[in-house]
Formats: structure tokens, sequence, C-alpha cells
């Protein structure tokens, strides 16, 4: 199998966000929207949903346009699909991990706004993942320059999977949007045919 050790390892770390999530679980609705157990309940949900995969799919499409990869990846098609459900399920897991850090961090500041609450949550996440990818994910994934617009893709993408999550405690759709966004990149990066240099 072409997955790497430091992936399996990077998994393991990201189980165990799983099992802190898990113990704590019966806390969490306290740093969520509470309009999820209102009168309004999944109001806005199938907008909310339309917009997550459309972000994710229309993140997907860019990447695969416009970056250019500079090696050649050797997962065959079954380490691609392991690398996504899993990668997919449990990455999102410290995902999420982050982001209810960040919720707590504001529930903590005076008056509890909700917008607030949401934005720190946001901006944990952000800085985690972005900090993830620069150093753990660039040294992993095969050698690409991706365009500068995907920051401002991926960035929109997120901003959908964390308000599903929020408002309407999404789990399992933003892991099945995680699981499409990598089988679509990563498998960009280890099958599609190198695209030459312009010179």
């Amino acid at each position: 199998m072409a997955i790497e050790a430091s992936v399996w390892l990077y998994w393991l770390a990201c189980s165990g966000a799983g099992v802190l999530l898990r113990v704590n679980w019966r806390k969490i609705p306290n740093l969520l929207s509470s309009q999820l157990s209102s009168a309004k309940g999944q109001e806005g949900y199938t907008l909310a949903l339309t917009l997550g995969w459309g972000a994710t799919l229309v993140a997907a499409i860019t990447y695969i346009l416009f970056t250019q990869k500079e090696s050649a990846g050797d997962y065959q098609l079954h380490d691609l699909v392991i690398f996504s459900l899993l990668n997919g399920s449990l990455e999102q897991l410290m995902f999420i991990s982050w982001f209810l850090l960040g919720c707590w961090l504001g529930n903590q500041w005076g008056n509890q706004s909700p917008s607030r609450i949401f934005g720190l949550g946001f901006l944990s996440y952000a800085l985690y993942s972005a900090a993830i990818h620069a150093l753990f994910w660039v040294n992993v994934l095969p050698q690409h320059q991706p365009a500068p617009v995907m920051p401002i893709m991926f960035m929109l993408m997120s901003v959908t999977w964390m308000w599903l999550f929020w408002r309407y405690r999404a789990i399992f759709v933003i892991m099945s949007m995680h699981i499409v966004i990598d089988f679509l990149t990563v498998g960009h990066l280890h099958f599609s045919c190198q695209v030459p240099s312009v010179i």
C-alpha cells in the first residue's frame, strides 16, 4: 500500500480527536446554534446543503483544471479510495474539534453572540486547516502548484461546511463532502496526465 506512514499517524491523532468529541458530545450542543431546536428547525437546510455541495464541487473542479503538477504520485485506485474515506472522515473530526475550540472561546466572552461564537469557531478551524496543509500535507502530496485562487475557493467551501455543522449538526454530510473533494483532488495529483510546463 502506497499510503505514507506519516498519514496513518496523522489519522491516529484525528481518531483521538474523534474520541474526545464522542466523550463530550452532550456538551457540544451548548456551543452550537440553538435554532435547530427552535420553531425554525430545519429552515434553510436545503439551501445550505446545495451551497455546500456546490462550493465543494466548484473547488474540486477549479483545483483539477488549474493546479499544475510537478511530480507524479504512485497511489493505486484502492489507495485513493482508502485515503479518501479515512481522511475525509477522520480529518473532518479534527477540523470540527478545532472549530468547537473556537466556539468554546467565543462562549466565554461576555454576551454570547452567535455570530461571534461562529466567527471564532471558524477562525480556529481555518488557522488549523492552513497550518496542517502548509506544514504537513505539502510534504506528503505529490509536488504541485495550486492556482492562486484556490485559498479563496477552499475558504468559501469551508464556510459552508462549518455552517452546516454549526446550524444543522450535519456532521456526516460534511464528511461526505470532504471524502468527495479528497477523491477528486488527490486523484488528480496521482492519476491525471502531467501538464507540460510552459517555457
